[in-house]
């Protein structure tokens, strides 16, 4: 500012020019200063939190300046038409609404003729038991804690758990074993600090809000010691339903779109019509009945380990907490606790048994995400199936008290491209029609009535162009490492959730991949028609098509080697297995390509697709078998394969 002022002020025109000059100079230094303090800066905050996607989107959001109008807490609500600001207020309220859900959503329900236990078939005649803990054991689940997270009532800090860990791990472990044997949870970690988390609409609405329980670390410890027990003993015994792929190792939302989508597709390749309803559930996880839930543990949870889960359930006490103002505890004795670790596994428990009540439709879960596939070569017959079954699911639902949404259930009809329904469907659910819709929206993906996947193709590209035009402002201020990782983080996440489902024809991925070479040329800071192939190489990043090979064939290593969960171990074979006599195909681990009948739905499947992707690539490699090798080394292996090939 000096020099610009005796710029401004100076009347002699040379004195003029050399403060100017002088100015500029400075200037320039300062914008070329605050430019590499910036890049630093965001360079160092990147490292420190590239592992933490919430902090690397704040950043983001900060270099593009993004306003965040986030509110981090209500500090207003309407009830009984006037608005409360008092925040001791305004926590009170929450918690009464909170802890009233299970009530107000269990008087919708209808009485139901049929009692829940009808449903649940023989109890497990094997005994669960809780095998005893030892310091070890909890030293190392006290070594997984995040000091990130909140300590939770009655909690010890994370920092001082960790760095006291040895210590204090043998006395938790004798604490832990008392409470094992004796069948008591301790009634002091029954006790959740709410924080109320707002989904959607208008913030003054109590309804607009998500009850996230935070609990206390030693809970955690000790609800972690009884998950990894009850979860090894639920799936050692197979008891858990195969078609339920929330909240269990090696499934995924990618795997239940999958092994819904192949379903379609096969039914449809072989001439017939289906339905897909798509069911929502009102406030499912909030209004467990406690009671039902503790008899469903018939699956070997007996005895004294019955008690504890009893015990476990049984007078929970919640408190809400809105800036730092707390509300009066309350006792909510419905709902399993959404942020705890048992929670989840217990709702997947509760509904375990709700196939049992359908005859003819197949059902999917991912936690409470469920929906309802048929398929019949006779219109009339699907729809007569269908209602059948739609009818008895709404007699379990009521009998174990979870209320439908039907506003929210979605109808999508399936049918062959060339194939006209000769009857008209009429679905209907709780005595309410479903209109059938063109697509649905499910697990992230958008799952269209004729599966070419246009809408979701649409969708991601939206995604993929913000993306582009982040990673266009973020590049200045951070080095090529922490640029590739953003690059990871907000496109390829995109780029490759459920890729194989949705990605495997390829011609319909061109508009993507475009987009892809342009994020590419923006992070190498090429020019706007560069050649991309040594771009690709010299960043080790896959082209989209490279990608989903790879992908394809990782999918079948794991299915042969049973990484991937027992429903796809029978999806492959090898074409030795139908020949009597020696082939060379078969030395070569060649897999059997099934019969189709067409190309959309049946050359197209991921499954058939996969086998192209696989037998094609094998015959390129004459050195060694895919099958011989590890998935992850196979995976290393063709993606230099590819990489190379970009050159």
């Amino acid at each position: 500012m000096f020099f610009f002022s005796k710029y401004i002020k100076s009347k002699h025109q040379n004195i003029k020019d050399i403060f100017h000059d002088k100015y500029k100079r400075y200037r320039n230094l300062l914008s070329t200063l605050l430019k590499q303090s910036k890049k630093n800066y965001y360079n160092d905050y990147f490292n420190i939190n590239i592992s933490n996607i919430k902090n690397t989107w704040k950043g983001i959001s900060s270099i593009i300046s993004n306003s965040n109008n986030t509110l981090n807490a209500p500090s207003c609500l309407s009830y009984n038409n006037s608005f409360i600001t008092n925040p001791q207020e305004v926590a009170n309220v929450f918690n009464n609404y909170f802890c009233s859900i299970a009530k107000n959503v269990h008087s919708q329900i209808k009485f139901s003729f049929r009692d829940f236990q009808f449903y649940l078939g023989n109890a497990f005649e094997k005994t669960f038991f809780t095998t005893p803990t030892d310091y070890l054991e909890v030293s190392d689940i006290i070594a997984t804690l995040s000091i990130n997270k909140s300590q939770g009532p009655n909690g010890i800090p994370t920092r001082i758990l960790l760095m006291l860990k040895h210590d204090i791990a043998p006395i938790l472990a004798d604490l832990f074993n008392i409470s094992f044997s004796s069948g008591v949870f301790p009634s002091i970690l029954k006790i959740a600090k709410v924080i109320p988390v707002h989904k959607k609409l208008s913030r003054l609405d109590c309804n607009n809000y998500r009850p996230i329980s935070i609990l206390s670390n030693l809970d955690k410890i000790l609800e972690k010691l009884m998950y990894n027990r009850l979860y090894r003993f639920l799936e050692d015994n197979e008891l858990i339903y195969p078609l339920q792929f929330g909240f269990r190792k090696n499934y995924s939302t990618s795997l239940a779109l999958l092994s819904l989508t192949e379903n379609i597709k096969q039914e449809i390749d072989d001439g017939k019509f289906g339905c897909g309803i798509f069911i929502d559930f009102q406030k499912a996880f909030d209004t467990v009945d406690h009671n039902i839930l503790i008899y469903k543990l018939h699956y070997g949870i007996r005895g004294i380990a019955n008690d504890w889960f009893k015990s476990y359930l049984t007078n929970r006490k919640q408190f809400v907490s809105i800036n730092g103002f707390n509300s009066d505890l309350k006792f909510n004795n419905c709902g399993v606790p959404q942020g705890s670790i048992l929670g989840p596994l217990l709702f997947i428990l509760y509904i375990n048994d709700l196939h049992n009540s359908i005859k003819f439709c197949k059902t999917h879960h991912f936690a409470d995400d469920t929906n309802l596939l048929y398929f019949n070569k006779s219109a009339k017959q699907l729809n007569k199936h269908v209602n059948y079954d739609l009818k008895h699911i709404v007699n379990w639902l009521n009998a174990n008290k979870i209320c439908l949404n039907v506003s929210k259930t979605e109808l999508v009809v399936f049918k062959p491209l060339k194939k006209s329904l000769d009857h008209d469907l009429c679905i209907k659910l709780n005595g309410k029609r479903l209109n059938p819709t063109s697509s649905v929206k499910y697990l992230g993906v958008r799952i269209d009535s004729n599966l070419n996947w246009k809408e979701h193709l649409n969708a991601t590209a939206i995604k993929l162009n913000k993306a582009n035009a982040i990673l266009s402002k973020v590049r200045h201020y951070v080095n090529e490492s922490t640029l590739k990782s953003i690059y990871y983080a907000i496109f390829e996440s995109h780029f490759n959730y459920a890729s194989i489902v949705w990605a495997q024809k390829m011609n319909s991925s061109n508009r993507l991949f475009l987009l892809q070479k342009k994020a590419i040329r923006t992070i190498n800071f090429a020019n706007w028609n560069s050649h991309t192939d040594p771009l690709f190489y010299s960043s080790k990043i896959l082209k989209f098509s490279d990608k989903i090979l790879v992908e394809n064939c990782c999918f079948i290593s794991k299915a042969l080697t049973h990484v991937l969960p027992p429903l796809f171990h029978d999806w492959f074979t090898f074409a030795s297995s139908t020949h009597c006599h020696s082939l060379r195909s078969a030395d070569l681990g060649i897999l059997k390509v099934p019969s189709f009948n067409t190309m959309t739905h049946g050359r197209f499947s991921f499954k058939i697709n996969a086998i192209y992707s696989w037998n094609s690539l094998q015959n390129q490699f004459k050195d060694f078998i895919f099958c011989n090798i590890n998935p992850n080394k196979l995976k290393t292996i063709l993606t230099n394969y590819f990489l190379n090939n970009s050159q």
